[in-house]
């Protein structure tokens, strides 16, 4: 018996000792850290930078790349991270380790090197100019579903804006679902079209509310404005089925059989309890008769 249990003694302090173990420090060759950054740093390529940190870092390092996401990480916004070279942190990201898979093969350099731009700028905000508002207008094609979207300037004169990223949504009950592409670029005269897809689903009348969305942007500030559609398919119930009992109904419509066997187990854990009270007040008393 000693033996075994100094054999689980052996086993839990060796794996409480590996547990604590220090991360080996991550050092980038000097070639490889003093790489120059290719992509100037430019409202622009920061917000392309927070769309692609959205999409592919968020997970794990946290809205504001502090390490707190689902996935305790490094903390991006940290002097220690920060003092780091552009190129060192380029070469951090393409090649990965531990947990990080290597984006080496998912993203484009030019990304990568956005996004390093994008984390110098949660550090220092003033490496870009104050965001700006703008508006979002939209035209309608309802033969060919198509929308069109113009980004202008707030004020007066109404200047179109060209390569504006615009993102598109469709309302549904407990969020927004993105649709099209991951980018959207406005041209010179500040449009960009918008092929409505067949295969969206709206409600039971085909109804669907669409969203165009600019976000993500140092330049400007976020803006939405929508349209109410009947571009949908149909979405199409089976109330007969539906309302019949199942398995993976409500409670209202679970099985009777089900609704028998559950209660009845809970009235029954209740009268064993209720029993064991009585019994423990039954030994007290028949304790005290003794004593007498």
């Amino acid at each position: 018996m000693n033996r075994y249990l100094f054999l689980l003694v052996f086993l839990l302090g060796g794996m409480l000792s590996f547990a604590q173990l220090p991360i080996p420090p991550w050092d980038v060759p000097a070639d490889l850290a003093g790489k120059a950054n290719i992509v100037e740093l430019t409202p622009k390529s920061v917000s392309e930078g927070k769309n692609i940190f959205t999409h592919s870092c968020v997970a794990c390092h946290g809205a504001k790349a502090d390490g707190k996401g689902l996935i305790l990480s490094a903390d991006l916004i940290s002097p220690e991270v920060q003092k780091q070279t552009d190129g060192a942190i380029f070469h951090k990201i393409i090649t990965g380790r531990n947990q990080m898979p290597p984006f080496a093969a998912m993203l484009k350099e030019s990304e990568i090197w956005a996004v390093v731009n994008y984390l110098r700028v949660l550090v220092n905000p003033t490496l870009v100019p104050p965001a700006k508002d703008v508006k979002i207008k939209l035209a309608v094609n309802d033969e060919k579903k198509i929308i069109t979207v113009l980004v202008v300037s707030a004020d007066s004169a109404k200047f179109p804006i060209p390569e504006m990223d615009v993102h598109f949504y469709v309302k549904r009950q407990f969020g927004l679902q993105s649709i099209g592409s991951k980018s959207n670029l406005t041209n010179v005269d500040g449009k960009v079209n918008f092929r409505f897809s067949d295969k969206i689903i709206g409600d039971t009348l085909g109804n669907i509310v669409l969203i165009a969305k600019i976000e993500n942007n140092f330049l400007f500030n976020d803006t939405q404005t929508s349209v109410s559609k009947v571009w949908g398919t149909k979405l199409e119930t089976q109330d007969a089925t539906f309302n019949q009992r199942s398995l993976w109904g409500s409670r209202d419509k679970s099985p009777v059989w089900l609704l028998f066997l559950a209660n009845g187990i809970i009235l029954g854990v209740w009268l064993v309890i209720l029993y064991v009270v009585f019994s423990l007040f039954r030994l007290k008393k028949s304790g005290k008769i003794f004593l007498k």
